[in-house]
């Protein structure tokens, strides 16, 4: 009886908490069925790495930006795209990818791997990466005015570093050679969030969103957080442009016994502009 009673009380609230496809269209001006954008996005990067050596001694963490001294700042293609199944079920894609790459003499030494590179020593660095992030999200509201729900989904990053120059390894006496290690890791994380937006006037938007997640799981000590914020306008029903900024945080710690452990730390954030098409 209780059951029926609140179902009844709520299910007007409920109702009127999302519009139709075509009220929604005539509020905001802008058709939401589905839709992709393309643009470029300033990154700034704080990265660090560490591989340990393969009988279990402990590597360096490396600061990229600090050690190999890898570009700091650099402007990269972002592409996203969504498809809406009903008012409040939608899924979202985005994928953003980057490599930089620079020689440089060390000012400390360096354990990566089995390979130990000494001070004073010129060593080439390379290091890429590709996070593609799908997420399904619910909307509890979606009237025309606001879209506000939840997120759970899936952030998968690929990272790839290489180190190489003059080295020696490790345990293995004085003699010297060029010498290349890599460490390469896709991880997928879980996440969960909120996705909030607002119509200001027709045509004209505002909408931020935040994903997080962390946990600890067979030897993978790992967290994730995302944040984004933009304003878009539209100049016709069908096309736009959005300005805002985006920020990511990636840990992941692999440790064992094995030997081989390794520890990756991404940060990078900075402003975007893209050109958004729906329909």
């Amino acid at each position: 009886m209780l059951v029926v009673l609140v179902s009844a009380v709520a299910a007007p609230a409920w109702a009127q908490s999302v519009a139709t496809e075509a009220e929604r269209e005539a509020l905001r001006g802008v058709p939401d069925r589905w839709g992709f954008n393309v643009g470029s996005f300033w990154q700034t990067f704080d990265a660090n790495v560490r591989l340990d050596a393969s009988v279990g001694e402990t590597g360096t963490e490396i600061d990229l930006e600090a050690d190999p001294r890898l570009p700091e700042n650099q402007v990269n293609l972002v592409v996203a795209g969504f498809y809406r199944f009903s008012a409040r079920h939608q899924v979202h894609l985005s994928y953003v990818g980057w490599s930089r790459s620079r020689s440089t003499t060390i000012e400390r030494q360096i354990e990566w791997g089995d390979v130990i590179y000494d001070v004073g020593l010129t060593v080439s660095s390379d290091e890429s990466g590709k996070m593609l992030n799908g997420v399904y999200k619910y909307s509890f509201f979606n009237n025309g005015n606001v879209v506000f729900g939840l997120n759970g989904g899936v952030s998968c990053l690929r990272s790839d570093t290489t180190l190489s120059g003059e080295g020696r390894i490790a345990g293995g006496g004085t003699a010297s050679a060029t010498l290349s290690e890599s460490l390469s890791t896709t991880v997928p994380v879980p996440l969960v969030g909120a996705h909030f937006e607002m119509t200001l006037t027709k045509r004209l938007f505002w909408k931020a969103q935040g994903n997080y997640f962390a946990a600890t799981i067979s030897g993978y000590d790992g967290s994730l957080s995302q944040i984004e914020t933009s304003v878009a306008y539209y100049f016709n029903p069908n096309f736009g442009v959005r300005a805002g900024f985006y920020a990511t945080n990636y840990r992941i710690e692999k440790s064992g016994r094995a030997g081989g452990d390794y520890l990756v730390k991404y940060g990078f954030g900075g402003p975007v502009v893209e050109a958004v098409f729906t329909f």
